[in-house]
């Protein structure tokens, strides 16, 4: 009896100490307790789950002639300041800007942003056809900074917001290297604006123009893939086997399985830093293009295989075949073969056409760059300071 008496009371005491406990401590989450034994964490898990915090589900409202029209995208952190609740998000500029916008720049007039596991937006569809949204409880309003269509890149910020300082929202690693061919992808955005998830692929092509059909008529250099990309998935992240930024989704391909596409990380990041510092220097919303003359097209382009690495690559000779009256007094040649750009601590040595186009991007007006060329006679260093009449507004 006097055992079943001590059980009988343990009944009734312990509960009571849990309950007084309970109420007396403020509770904070644990991790579920695992052993190496009980789960095995691939490369590809590793990935997703670091890649997915940096990405966030975009919704959009606008004004149009015909009447309010919503979308859903994604998008990409660049950059955050959580002391300050501060972030540079990278995304599609169709995603944002229609022509038919009636806002002065023709970017949505609310944009909203959730990051991964606070998403509580949805669009519904009534039976009349109309649509309606309801904004989750930590949608956070985001700012346009600007963006070009012709790269169909854009900017959002968020400013002193609280959320971001407390979200486990991070900045997307950016790959140091360039898409290749083979490289396992793996796509994060909002398809269908049903929240973030993921899915995973190959890269099919490293680097080819496609030509948008349904947004705007103009050819962007992309990443092919053959991730599944689904609407919603525009301005979401592609990223590699170790979570790490190759590209920000920009197409799928109407009638096609599996073939998808994506805006280059090393374009995008260059757009992104000029988007950014025209908008913290001078207050414009587009792109601050550098152009003083230069025209070049490809000669004898092939393929190398490197035994080191074991990838293929494309290697193209670059050739001067039309230069500017400015151009000209800096020297520079006809029929001259472009080898390498070098601008402040960046150097690169080319082999595609595109990187020379693109690091134009680089320039700031009073830069200093070099362009180095060879020819017969042997190769000669060309060191131009970027003039303020050289650069045009891309938007």
């Amino acid at each position: 009896m006097k055992k079943i008496k001590n059980w009988l009371l343990a009944i009734i005491f312990i509960p009571c100490i849990c309950i007084f406990s309970a109420c007396s401590l403020t509770t904070t989450y644990v991790s579920p307790t695992v052993t190496v034994d009980e789960i095995t964490i691939s490369n590809i898990e590793k990935a997703v789950n670091k890649a997915v915090l940096s990405v966030v589900s975009i919704y959009t409202e606008a004004s149009t002639l015909s009447g309010n029209v919503y979308s859903a995208g994604a998008g990409v952190i660049y950059s955050i300041d959580k002391q300050n609740g501060d972030a540079y998000i990278i995304t599609n500029q169709h995603v944002l800007y229609d022509e038919s916008y009636l806002t002065s720049n023709h970017s949505a007039s609310k944009i909203t942003v959730e990051v991964y596991g606070s998403e509580g937006t949805y669009v519904t569809e009534e039976n009349n056809g109309k649509v309606s949204i309801t904004y989750g409880p930590q949608a956070m309003s985001c700012e346009y900074v600007g963006g070009a269509v012709n790269y169909d890149l854009a900017i959002l910020k968020i400013s002193n917001n609280d959320l971001i300082k407390d979200s486990s929202a991070i900045a997307a690693t950016i790959s140091s290297s360039p898409a290749h061919l083979g490289q396992t992808t793996i796509a994060i955005g909002n398809p269908l604006g049903s929240g973030i998830s993921a899915t995973s692929g190959i890269v099919s092509v490293e680097s080819e123009y496609i030509k948008y059909s349904d947004f705007y008529d103009v050819v962007v250099r992309s990443i092919r893939t053959d991730a599944g990309i689904n609407g919603g998935n525009s301005g979401g992240g592609l990223f590699n086997e170790k979570g790490e930024l190759i590209g920000i989704v920009n197409a799928g391909v109407d009638g096609a399985e599996n073939i998808g596409a994506a805006i280059p990380i090393d374009l995008a990041k260059n757009v992104a830093d000029n988007i950014i510092y025209g908008h913290e220097t001078s207050k414009y919303n587009g792109v601050n293009q550098y152009d003083f003359g230069l025209a070049c097209e490809v000669n004898n382009s092939t393929s190398i295989f490197d035994e080191a690495t074991g990838l293929t690559f494309l290697k193209e000779d670059i050739i001067i075949t039309q230069l500017s009256n400015d151009a000209l007094k800096y020297g520079l040649n006809i029929g001259d073969k472009v080898v390498s750009v070098k601008i402040d601590d960046y150097e690169l040595e080319l082999s595609r056409l595109y990187e020379l186009e693109e690091f134009f991007l680089k320039v700031r007006s009073g830069s200093k760059f070099r362009i180095t060329t060879i020819n017969s006679l042997g190769s000669k260093t060309f060191e131009i300071t970027a003039s303020e009449e050289y650069f045009s507004i891309i938007k």
